[in-house]
């Protein structure tokens, strides 16, 4: 049957994937002002963010393609809501959050992918990534419910939570680098 790293149909991997396609009626709900409607997908979104990785980890059913999933779909929720924000006037949200999370985004892909293309290896992400995740989730709640001056300070804090895991995962990578054959 395979590794079980290399499995596809898990019960996690199947959240994370209904995670994913739940910034469609978030951003639906918001964008017509069904604030209670957005909300709860909200709370739905960040309690299966937790769910996908326990059950993996209690049924050990790690895979890679959940090693993907999981920080995917968490961009997709947070990109959806993000762009939302962004374009509407009365949040007010900080573009300069959102170029700074697509710089990140942007030079992890690139080293996962060429990790995947020569070692076929995901790593799993970081304590402090997960940390972000929770803090630029309160941040942007705050940005919905128009508590723009304290949503506002959570995403400065997020956004310093953000270049720690950043450097954490280029430091990582860099180890992990050396240890590789005819690099």
């Amino acid at each position: 049957m395979g590794n079980r790293e290399n499995r596809v149909f898990t019960v996690s991997n199947g959240i994370s994937l209904f995670r994913a396609f739940l910034a469609i009626p978030i951003v639906i709900a918001l964008e017509n002002d069904h604030l209670k409607l957005g909300l709860a997908a909200i709370i739905l979104a960040i309690i299966s963010d937790f769910l996908d990785g326990f059950l993996a980890r209690i049924t050990n059913n790690i895979t890679n393609l959940g090693k993907l999933l999981d920080p995917i779909a968490d961009k997709i929720i947070i990109l959806a809501v993000m762009i939302f924000l962004i374009f509407s006037p009365e949040h007010n949200f900080p573009i300069y959050f959102f170029l700074l999370l697509g710089a990140r985004d942007l030079t992890i892909s690139i080293i996962v992918s060429y990790l995947m293309n020569r070692q076929s290896e995901i790593f799993e992400s970081n304590f402090t990534g997960k940390v972000f995740i929770a803090i630029v989730a309160l941040g942007m709640t705050l940005y919905v419910l128009r508590y723009v001056n304290l949503g506002f300070w959570t995403i400065n804090l997020a956004s310093l939570v953000l270049i720690m895991s950043w450097m954490q995962y280029l430091r990582r990578y860099l180890r992990y680098f050396k240890t590789l054959p005819n690099l």
